[in-house]
Parts: C-alpha cells; sequence; structure tokens
C-alpha cells in the first residue's frame, strides 16, 4: 500500500503549493528587504550629515581659535596696535615689495616726549594709559588700509607707510604730531598735554635694503628732533623746508571744498 505522501499528484501539489508559496512570499521579502535597505541608507545619510555638520563646526571653532591666536599673537597686549614682532615681519614684507614694484616705502618712528615724567609724576598706570590713547589716536589718523602702526618698543611706535615718499611720510607725521598736541589727554583725574617727535625715512628698497637700514635712518632722524627740542618731526636726509611748505598748501588747497 502507499502511502498517501507518495502519491505522485500528492507530491505534485505539495510542490506545487511550495512553489507558490515561494512565489508569493518572495516579492513581499524583497519588499521587506529593500525597506530595511532605505532604512539603513536613510540612517546612514542622517548619521554622514550629522558627522559633517560636527565636523564644519569644529573646522570652524579651529579656525576661530587659530585666528585669535594669530591675533594675540601680532597684537600688543597694552597699546592694542600691531607688536614688534608683527612690524618686522610686515616691514620685511614690505621691503620685498618696494625692490619688486620698485614704488617708495616709508618708515616713521615716533616717540612721546617726556614720558618718564608722566611715570615719575603720575605712576605707571598713567603711563599705560597714556600709551593706549596715544596708540589708538595714531592708528585713527592712518588713512589708508595698506598703512599700519605698531609699538616698537616702550614709548615709541612705527609707521609702515608703502609707495609714500620722504614729503608724504612727513605730512602724515606731522598731521599726528599737530593734532594730538592740540588735544590734552584725559587720564585719572588729569588732562595732560602729550606731544610725540618723529623721524622719517623713505626710499625704494634695493637689494641691500634691509629693516635696520630703514630703522637706522628713522632712528637718526628722530634722535636729532628730540635733541633739537622735541615735539617736531624731522627726514632723513632731511627736506627742504620750502618744499615741504609748498606740498602742504596744495594738499590744504585740494582738502577745501
Amino acid at each position: 500500500m502507499v502511502e498517501f505522501w507518495q502519491h505522485p499528484y500528492i507530491l505534485l501539489a505539495l510542490g506545487a503549493g511550495f512553489l507558490l508559496g515561494c512565489l508569493l512570499i518572495t516579492p513581499w521579502l524583497l519588499w521587506l528587504h529593500r525597506k530595511h535597505l532605505q532604512q539603513l541608507e536613510a540612517e546612514l545619510e542622517n548619521t554622514i550629515s550629522e558627522r559633517t555638520l560636527e565636523l564644519q563646526i569644529t573646522l570652524q571653532e579651529l579656525a576661530e581659535k587659530n585666528q585669535l591666536l594669530e591675533t594675540q599673537s601680532t597684537t600688543d597686549a597694552l597699546s592694542g596696535v600691531k607688536n614688534r614682532a608683527y612690524f618686522d615681519r610686515k616691514m620685511l614684507a614690505e621691503i620685498n615689495r618696494s625692490r619688486r614694484e620698485q614704488r617708495p616705502l616709508a618708515l616713521v618712528l615716533l616717540d612721546i616726549d617726556l614720558f618718564k615724567q608722566v611715570n615719575d609724576e603720575f605712576g605707571h598706570l598713567a603711563g599705560d594709559q597714556v600709551i593706549r590713547q596715544v596708540a589708538g589716536f595714531i592708528q585713527s589718523q592712518l588713512k589708508r588700509c595698506s598703512d599700519l602702526v605698531c609699538r616698537y618698543g616702550g614709548e615709541e611706535f612705527a609707521l609702515i607707510l608703502p609707495n609714500t615718499d620722504s614729503a608724504g611720510a612727513y605730512q602724515v607725521a606731522e598731521r599726528i604730531r599737530s593734532l594730538l598736541a592740540e588735544k590734552p589727554l584725559p587720564v585719572q583725574q588729569h588732562q595732560l598735554s602729550i606731544t610725540i617727535s618723529a623721524g622719517c625715512y623713505a626710499a625704494v628698497a634695493n637689494a641691500e635694503s634691509s629693516i635696520e637700514f630703514y630703522v637706522h635712518h628713522a632712528d637718526k632722524a628722530l634722535y636729532q628732533a628730540k635733541s633739537s627740542g622735541r615735539n617736531q618731526v624731522l627726514t632723513q636726509p632731511p627736506l627742504h623746508q620750502d618744499r615741504l611748505q609748498h606740498d602742504e598748501t596744495k594738499e590744504s588747497k585740494h582738502a577745501t571744498p
């Protein structure tokens, strides 16, 4: 006797049922698999987006911190203007540019007159206030974005003036000197009359030019200004006074509406 499950029709029916079941369930399984893949893909995209955003935020914070460190490392903490290290870097770059473009480069050294007396009479905190206010005043008088003021040391400042000849450097320094002399500075409970002396040097840089070369000549003019009475601007080599007055008159007429 043949068992029912061994009957060919039964086996055929079972086989057909199995195939039919496979045909019916396979699309559903494929749909589930596709939905699962889509979910994984969406989760992966979200993860990538989150990580990308986090990376962008991290890079932005890092750039801001680097910028802050760069600013702190190149800014004089007391005066708020650029420091001596930045002066050396900028001056070297401008010397190279002057040599390359054959344009004059001017350096002005400015020194607060009788600064020791301020410290002795009013104290070092008052002296610090004077340095800050003088630095801010000098900065406010620079009209071109290429012009730069740095604290050179102590009560001394340096102006880097690209594309400026001796007469132009003199005019910038003289304007700063004269305006500062007219306006007493509020320091603590006092109004202090502060003056500065300045020495200017300008030249088109050549292969032998160096920072020391420019500083030497500007410092020589500053020394002459200090030793001959202070509160004045001199150039090295000296400019003819008639030429300076003529240039200043032309500038004044040009500025008058």
